[in-house]
Parts: C-alpha cells; structure tokens; sequence
C-alpha cells in the first residue's frame, strides 16, 4: 500500500500532477513600464530601464540602498536617496490613507511609509498582465460552480494567479463577473481600465475603507453572478461577502493564509469566520466557497475540491487532503547579488 503524501502542515496529498514548463505569456504593454519608468527618481530609473521587465519589487528608502527583485535575483545596489528626492514621490499622485497609490492604464501598485510626515519608504509592486498562469488550474477552474479560495502567504503570488483565473471564469461568466477591486490592483487603478479587463465588470475601489459599501452596492444593484475580492482583511468584508453569497453571488477571493489551518486558526479579527462558517463554539454550516487554491510559490499549487470537507478536518486537527500541483519552472529566484557598481 502506497504511503501518501504529507505536506507538513498543509495536506494529506491524494495526488501529484507534476506538469512540463507551461507557457505563460507577459501581454503587458511598454507604455506600462515607460509610465512607471517616468515616476521614479533618476537614480533609480537608470538602475531599472534596461530591465524593467524583469523587475517585480522596487524599495526605495531614504539614505539606504536601493533593493531591486528581480525575476532571479535580489539586487542590493549601493545608491542612497535623499529626503528631496525622495520628497518626489509625493508628488506622483494622490495617496491613500492606506499608503498606497496606483497609476492609471497600469497595474503597477506604490506603497509608501512616512516618518514625520516626510516621505521615507516607498516600494513599487512591478505588475504583469500574465496569461496562462492558471491553465494548470483549468480543469477545477471549468467545473467551478461555488465559489472559490486562493490563499497564500505575502508576496506568493495570489493576485497574479487571480487575475489569470479570472481570465478563465471569465469565459462562462464575462460582465456578469463583478471585479471588486480594494486596492485598484486586480484590473488598475483610475477610469481607464487595463486591457486584462477584457469583458469582466470592473468596481474600482481604491480604498479598502469603502470596500464594504461597494460590496454591498454591487450585490443589491447589479445582481451578479460572480464576484472577485482581492485581499480579504476585515471582518466587514467577510460579512459583505457571506451577504453576497446568500443572495446568489458566488465569490473568488483571495486570503493571506499559509495554510487552511492558519486560516482557520485566526483569532485576533475574527476575520475569515464568517466564510468559513463557523464561530466560537465551532463549525455552524459549509464555507462560501467550495474550491480551494493555495500558492505555495511559482508553480507549486495544492488544490482543495471540496472546502466543506477540508475545514471540517482541520477542525478535527487532522489534514485535508488536497492535490498538489507541480509545474516545471524554466528558472527559479535562488541567489542574491551584491552590485559592486556605483
């Protein structure tokens, strides 16, 4: 008899798909990156350009290196900004009370820190519009009917995953699929949509404060039959969530979680239990959703088919089971360089 799989942690794995490099094209535009290029002090700019596809993080901090992520690589380069050039970023659009700030026609996405009042930390999420990311996934994608889960840890990559799968529930569902967006971030930020948007209904929100009214808006107004919310992190969004699906709406969301048990361990907000279903004495009813996805890293999935039935293991302290899916990468981010240049 076979031994199964443990994902310490994670799951009982019921099944491996080990699946060949997959292709995954970057339908990105260059006046994207030239729109990006074009916000950042000089210092930086030149430091970027010549790769800025490459490039998936920028910080910038005041009189410390300049730290760029790349695809392969994290690149440390001994360039130190000052508080007027770092005063610049102010200046390159209306921040939110979040910290964050997108540019309009792009998916690109600034986070910024202040300290007293003066500008001292920036990163710049450096988006891609993929496509094919989530055609591992199709199969469970296709079959689909309530609702569904991607979670993983910061920086994983669930909102670039996200964006694909809705690509492919966007081929049963295309404008009767309401992109909630908290942060602007799925579909980009401002009144001119990407062009990833394709036929799917985008609501700008922009700032996950009016998240809630935009929920509900969206529910009671435009009766849709699928709803995606990237990041859900308040117990508000969760119960406007829970709303939706009773009257109909099916949701695909996205969780920081590492793991189902992680998920439904957490205590402080109380913020994912009313998708779970369950409340201080326990489970109350199935999760608002029935597909699971965790993001474990580039090309590594565990897929969750059926969320009643894994929850209510992990509330009995035992493993879901879940199918890992392992796609072949034509590379993979395992060093660091020192840049000695500057």
């Amino acid at each position: 008899m076979t031994t199964p799989t443990i994902i310490p942690g994670i799951a009982q794995v019921t099944e491996h798909r080990r699946l060949p490099v997959q292709p995954v094209f970057d339908r990105s535009r260059e006046e994207e990156f030239t729109a990006l290029l074009e916000k950042l002090p000089g210092k930086v700019q030149v430091l970027v350009e010549d790769r800025i596809r490459e490039v998936e993080e920028i910080k910038m901090q005041a009189f410390g290196p300049v730290e760029v992520l790349y695809r392969h690589a994290h690149v440390i380069y001994p360039v130190s900004l000052d508080m007027d050039e770092m005063a610049m970023l102010d200046g390159i659009g209306v921040w939110r009370a979040d910290g964050r700030l997108g540019l309009e026609g792009t998916l690109h996405r600034f986070g910024r820190m202040d300290t007293m009042q003066q500008t001292s930390l920036v990163t710049v999420r450096v988006a891609k519009a993929f496509e094919g990311l989530a055609e591992p996934l199709r199969p469970w994608l296709e079959a689909a009917q309530n609702g569904l889960i991607i979670l993983g840890l910061p920086g994983a990559g669930k909102t670039a995953l996200l964006r694909d799968c809705l690509r492919i529930l966007g081929e049963r569902f295309a404008g009767r699929l309401f992109v909630n967006d908290s942060s602007n971030e799925i579909l980009g930020d401002g009144f001119r949509p990407h062009p990833v948007t394709g036929l799917l209904s985008r609501v700008p929100i922009g700032d996950p404060a009016l998240q809630l009214s935009k929920l509900n808006q969206t529910v009671k107004n435009f009766q849709p039959r699928w709803m995606a919310v990237d990041e859900v992190s308040a117990p508000d969004d969760a119960r406007a969530i829970a709303y939706a699906h009773s009257r109909g709406a099916r949701a695909v969301m996205t969780w920081h979680a590492g793991s189902l048990k992680s998920a439904f361990d957490e205590q402080e907000e109380k913020t994912l239990w009313p998708l779970i279903r369950r409340n201080a004495k326990g489970l109350t009813g199935p999760p608002v959703a029935s597909l699971g996805i965790l993001v474990r890293g580039r090309g590594e999935y565990v897929v969750f088919e059926n969320l009643e039935e894994s929850f209510a293991a992990v509330a009995q302290g035992q493993l879901p089971h879940g199918v890992q899916v392992s796609v072949a990468q034509a590379g993979r981010w395992q060093h660091r360089e020192q840049a000695l240049t500057g």
